[in-house]
């Protein structure tokens, strides 16, 4: 069975999950990934998709539409993965009658929301839409807007993103055989408009004023607001950090914190609770369904409120004793998103609507 996905944005996450499944039985695949120079990543995208059989492109570069569609006909496929509709080699694949009848998969981690673009969407993306089998999304929230643009619920799963839950594992063992718990909070993401890290600083701000001893804030990423970080008394700004490093990063760390107004399913929820760290996050960040349960492994605070985030930082430090217990429970809550997971849903989920589509015939 080939499956070829077709993506934007070299995540180590995605990678590592791809690896997994080309590791399978009877399984071939390829990826073939676009990604953006906009100066709010790093990522070493050939090291980050290494060991995969992957084409990296860059968007906004010229593109060959004939060779392009000879090049996946070549591979055979039995299945299209296509992520979005936004990317012109997605759109190409969905569309393009040399693929008509060729079983492909929606994905997309958007949840619903009651704006006028959303709602449009329903009638607008259809004609496009209609040409999929199935959707794949993250969570509940993007489930209930799969339903809405259009897609029976037998034919939308969950299960789009997984982790390398091991490997953030070991960061959780590493960090219970320190000395002292870590006294850092630690925030991870691009520095942008609607990860609100002006937010963040304030309700940092905020914090330090309210407690004795307040833990420093590290912050990795990079982006246009990173001046805003450079005179924050207490605060870190270690630069953009490559995969590879980050459970390393997570290690050191007491505590993640993130104040987004505007985050579909933020991974690095799902990393800073698999390497056993008490999650802040707003109400915005959707992966916090998944993976936060209020005092019982972090708090979840109402969006652009820094007053409230402040609150839930105090309330971390005031709770140091029971942080480590706090982690351990919140490991549990992401060991069904492991690469090994997903690799296995994957397989079952592609047999399956290549079989209906055998039927369909």
């Amino acid at each position: 069975m080939t499956i070829v996905f077709f993506w934007t944005g070299a995540t180590s996450y995605m990678a590592a999950c791809w690896r997994e499944l080309a590791k399978k039985a009877g399984v071939r695949l390829k990826v073939f990934v676009e990604v953006r120079r906009d100066g709010t990543t790093g990522y070493s995208h050939h090291e980050v998709l290494q060991g995969l059989d992957y084409s990296l492109t860059y968007e906004g570069e010229p593109w060959d539409r004939d060779a392009f569609r000879r090049e996946v006909a070549a591979l055979s496929p039995d299945v299209l993965v296509v992520l979005g509709w936004r990317c012109g080699r997605c759109r190409f694949v969905a569309v393009d009658p040399a693929f008509a009848n060729v079983p492909k998969l929606f994905t997309f981690d958007m949840p619903f929301a009651f704006t006028p673009r959303k709602i449009m969407a329903r009638f607008v993306l259809w004609p496009y839409l209609k040409r999929f089998s199935g959707a794949v999304v993250p969570s509940e929230a993007s489930f209930r807007y799969a339903r809405y643009l259009g897609f029976a619920s037998s034919r939308v799963s969950r299960g789009l993103i997984g982790l390398d839950t091991e490997q953030f594992g070991r960061a959780s063992e590493t960090r219970s055989r320190l000395e002292a718990y870590p006294r850092r909070f630690l925030y991870v993401g691009r520095y942008t408009r609607e990860k609100r890290m002006d937010v963040l600083l304030k309700a940092y701000r905020h914090y330090r004023k309210q407690v004795k001893e307040p833990w420093t804030l590290t912050c990795c990423g990079m982006g246009p607001y990173a001046e805003k970080l450079q005179h924050g008394e207490g605060v870190e700004d270690k630069g953009f950090v490559q995969p590879s490093e980050l459970p390393r990063l997570y290690a050191t760390h007491g505590a993640f914190v993130i104040a987004s107004e505007y985050d579909p399913w933020p991974l690095v929820i799902a990393e800073a609770v698999a390497s056993g760290l008490p999650v802040v996050c707003t109400e915005a960040c959707g992966s916090h369904a998944d993976f936060v349960r209020p005092r019982l492994n972090g708090l979840v605070c109402p969006t652009n409120q820094a007053d409230l985030i402040a609150d839930a930082m105090c309330w971390v430090h005031e709770n140091e004793r029971d942080l480590a217990a706090m982690g351990e429970h919140g490991k549990s809550l992401v060991a069904p998103f492991s690469k090994e997971q997903w690799a296995n849903e994957w397989v079952t989920r592609c047999q399956g609507i290549c079989h209906a589509s055998r039927d369909r015939k």
